[in-house]
Parts: structure tokens; C-alpha cells; sequence
């Protein structure tokens, strides 16, 4: 899709002088905006990388939390069990 197409030969020198030179300000326009569609899609293609990396991220970082939150509900259970023991002690 990069190909250049020029207008050099026996139908630019029919051309008068201004629209060969429009002819070839549109060129380098569409050359320059296909150039910025390339760096476009390929900083995309990064951003769209860095959204996943940082997806795993928090999906890991939730499953710890679940897991933190497991585990202060087990020490939490535990320290219930032994004030009802100690209560239950006769003083």
C-alpha cells in the first residue's frame, strides 16, 4: 500500500506549472498523513498492550485482596474463639 504514485512522464508535461505543484503538495500531504496512520496504529498496538499488562495487574491484585480478606476473617474467627474461651474461664 506504500506505492508511490508519480505523475512524472508525458502527462505531467501537459500539466501547467500550478497544478503540478498542488499535484505535488497533495502528495507529500498524504505521504505525511500516511506516515502519521503508521505511528498511529503502532502506538495503538502499544497502548493496547499496556492496557492488558496493567488488567492482569489489577485482576492479580484483586485475587490478593480476596485472599487478604480470607485470611483476616479466619484471624478475626480465631480471636473470637479464644475471648469466648477466656469468658468461659471461671475467674
Amino acid at each position: 500500500m506504500n506505492e508511490d504514485i508519480s505523475l512524472k512522464g508525458p502527462l505531467e508535461k501537459t500539466m501547467p506549472e500550478e497544478e503540478r505543484n498542488l499535484f505535488g503538495a497533495l502528495e507529500e500531504k498524504i505521504g505525511y498523513l500516511l506516515t502519521k496512520y503508521q505511528e498511529l496504529i503502532k502506538e495503538k498496538d502499544r497502548l493496547a498492550a499496556e492496557v492488558d499488562s496493567e488488567r492482569d495487574k489489577r485482576v492479580r491484585l484483586e485475587k490478593r485482596m480476596e485472599l487478604l480478606s480470607q485470611d483476616r476473617e479466619s484471624v478475626k474467627t480465631r480471636i473470637d474463639q479464644l475471648l469466648h474461651r477466656l469468658r468461659s474461664v471461671d475467674l
